[in-house]
Parts: C-alpha cells; sequence; structure tokens
C-alpha cells in the first residue's frame, strides 16, 4: 500500500514529466520561477496547472505577473498557458496579417496539425489587466494583443492565440467550450 508521502512524491513526478515536455515547446520568461502545481480538472479530463512568478518577488500573487500553464495529464497536452508581465503593457502590436501568420507558426510547433482544423472567426485587439505595485500603492496595467480566435468543428471548442508587441505569443487556449458563454474553467486567469 502506498502512503501519503510516497503518493504525493509519484504526483510531483508525473507533474514534472509532464512540465519537462510542456517545456521543450514552451519557453519560461527568464526571471520566473515555479511557484505551484496543482493537480485539477478541466472539461472534466485531469489535468496539471504550473504558475510560474517572478523570482524577485515583485508583484506576485492573484492578479499579478505571472506565467502559467495547463496540461492535460493523460496526453500531455498543452491546452493552455499566458504571459501576464507589465512589460507587454507596451509596444507596437502586430496587424492581422502578422498575427495570423505568428498563430501559424506557433500551432504547427504547439500540436502540429491544430491550425488546419480550426476556422479562423475573428482577429481582433485583446486586453488584460494586471496589477503592480507602484510606489507605495498598486495600479492596474493594460497587457493587450492580437487575438486569433478559431472555431474547431470537428469538437465543436474553440482556441485562440493572442500575439503581444515585437510578434511573441502571450496567451494560447485550446479546447474551449462555449454555451451562452465560456463553460471551461479559466485555470490561466487570475479573475
Amino acid at each position: 500500500m502506498i502512503n501519503r508521502s510516497e503518493q504525493s512524491t509519484i504526483l510531483m513526478d508525473e507533474a514534472s514529466e509532464a512540465l519537462a515536455v510542456a517545456l521543450m515547446v514552451l519557453t519560461v520568461p527568464k526571471g520566473y520561477v515555479l511557484k505551484s502545481s496543482l493537480s485539477l480538472k478541466q472539461n472534466s479530463n485531469d489535468a496539471w496547472l504550473f504558475r510560474f512568478e517572478k523570482a524577485s518577488g515583485d508583484n506576485n500573487g492573484l492578479g499579478g505577473e505571472h506565467f502559467s500553464v495547463v496540461l492535460e495529464k493523460k496526453s500531455r497536452k498543452i491546452l493552455g498557458f499566458t504571459w501576464m508581465d507589465q512589460s507587454l503593457s507596451e509596444g507596437q502590436l502586430p496587424s492581422a496579417g502578422e498575427t495570423l501568420e505568428v498563430a501559424k507558426d506557433f500551432l504547427d510547433k504547439v500540436d502540429p496539425g491544430l491550425f488546419d482544423q480550426l476556422e479562423n472567426l475573428w482577429i481582433e485587439r485583446h486586453d488584460e489587466i494586471i496589477t503592480i505595485k507602484k510606489g507605495t500603492g498598486k495600479k492596474p496595467v493594460t497587457i493587450s494583443g492580437m487575438k486569433y480566435k478559431c472555431y474547431r468543428k470537428d469538437e465543436d471548442n474553440y482556441a485562440w492565440v493572442i500575439t503581444g508587441p515585437s510578434g511573441q505569443v502571450i496567451t494560447f487556449e485550446q479546447g474551449i467550450v462555449w454555451k451562452n458563454g465560456r463553460v471551461t474553467e479559466k485555470w490561466l486567469h487570475d479573475n
């Protein structure tokens, strides 16, 4: 019989192996360290959530700067990731054409064949808000990107890639169920 300590070690080993697979495709931003890993469900499937925050401790915690990844446990498929960092609040956003090219390249890398299974619905600006420390208080900062939103007909769900300044992918999600609003859990979103 496995005791709690052994079970915890097994789960951590599984989480570490899953994260290692994801990091063959994704790059954790410089200065970020792993803060937490959680076992959870997304669309009734077992998944891992990994959250990285700044090693310096600046702007850490819910609502602050982070790099987070959700992986399906069984397949180790990347279900999504987001990078919310104040450095992404400035700079020129890509055009719709540039956004399409970045999305195609990224999707071909993260899940080969996915791009061809998606019907692009629109490409538009998308904003998220984080909170950073400013002097003795806090200040909201808007992170903007160009969202390449798609529908996957064969699975009746949605996927998107959000490209930020300098053509860098800052958010990706796939397998998002939408029925009169989002049904899929929002593990990447602090709100």
